[in-house]
């Protein structure tokens, strides 16, 4: 990585809304929230916010990592887009919901979002006539080769389900598969994300009553990241998931411990903090490797989720909406 793309991610970090900032933002009036944000990478969407603010500061945000992706070499590029291939999954599963359920296409735009680092027109694919139409479409091979073997199966059932599994399925490929291959500084970073996106994903296909045996068919091949005995244990045994505290470290062990019931919300939150350790890791032990790409595109999903959710809350209150701040 070179250093003219450091000084451009260190540039972008200077512009970041902290979380003492964004706890101080809580409970102030929108107007006030605009006029602190205006040095934040957000300033230029500020002005519309308050019709769709999630929107505009979502593509705002969109926007923002976009420019990191044309100063990157090549095999930094596709490891950086195989991670962004979250928000293609987003866009197509909405495209997909959308064409199984007929919903017309101007209900669903505005749910879409443009992806500055690919050239597909997502609005175009809510127009195609059915989803196989849409499958053919895609400017993806695998995408097209394993969605169509999906819809060549369900047949005219409109059903989601087996869609969406696949589309999650062929992105956490790709990350296993970049974990495998990827340079130290990007794999650290990658195996939580995967692990934290694995086992939320087994957790909740467990609570809808799948079998383990049926996890392995829907999930893809975790082995590289995780023993299939250890997946197994956690997940299928009632105490197992105990069993993630070797995963998060010692720093988080414990907390995990201290838990009296299993709570998927709590556990993703402490993966995120554990992502967080090993990003400032990295920014530290590999100043110019991927790790610190990775890492501030993740510190940036977590302010835009945060920025949201004060914002929101701020509107709420403007309109007279019951929202008290503890």
């Amino acid at each position: 990585m070179s250093a003219y793309l450091l000084a451009m991610i260190r540039g972008k970090l200077s512009r970041m809304v902290n979380d003492a900032d964004l706890d101080q933002l809580v409970g102030v009036e929108p107007d006030v929230i605009v006029q602190r944000l205006q040095t934040s990478s957000y300033a230029e969407a500020l002005g519309e916010v308050w019709e769709r603010p999630s929107d505009h500061l979502r593509q705002a945000f969109l926007d923002d990592i976009a420019d990191l992706i044309h100063s990157l070499y090549e095999y930094e590029r596709a490891l950086l887009l195989d991670v962004l291939a979250r928000y293609r999954v987003e866009s197509l599963k909405i495209v997909i919901r959308a064409q199984l359920h007929r919903v017309p296409a101007d209900e669903v735009k505005k749910h879409l979002f443009s992806l500055p680092w690919e050239d597909v027109d997502y609005h175009r694919l809510l127009e195609m006539p059915g989803l196989e139409a849409v499958i053919r479409e895609l400017p993806w091979e695998e995408y097209r080769q394993r969605l169509d073997a999906v819809h060549r199966q369900v047949g005219d059932k409109r059903v989601a389900f087996p869609y969406e599994s696949e589309l999650d399925a062929i992105y956490l490929q790709q990350l296993i598969r970049q974990y495998q291959n990827g340079p130290m500084s990007a794999r650290r970073i990658l195996k939580y994300i995967v692990i934290k996106d694995l086992f939320s994903w087994a957790f909740r296909l467990k609570s809808y009553g799948r079998s383990f045996p049926e996890l392995v068919n829907i999930l893809p091949d975790f082995r590289p990241v995780i023993p299939q005995d250890e997946m197994r244990h956690i997940v299928e045994d009632n105490e197992g998931w105990h069993g993630m505290g070797r995963l998060l470290g010692t720093s988080l062990a414990g907390e995990l411990e201290r838990m009296d019931s299993f709570d998927l919300a709590a556990l993703e939150k402490l993966f995120d903090r554990r992502i967080a350790e090993v990003i400032r890791e990295s920014f530290v032990m590999y100043p110019f490797g991927m790790g610190v790409v990775l890492g501030y595109i993740f510190m940036k999903e977590r302010e835009l989720s945060r920025l949201i959710e004060v914002i929101e809350r701020a509107r709420r209150s403007e309109r007279g909406g019951a929202d008290v701040h503890h």
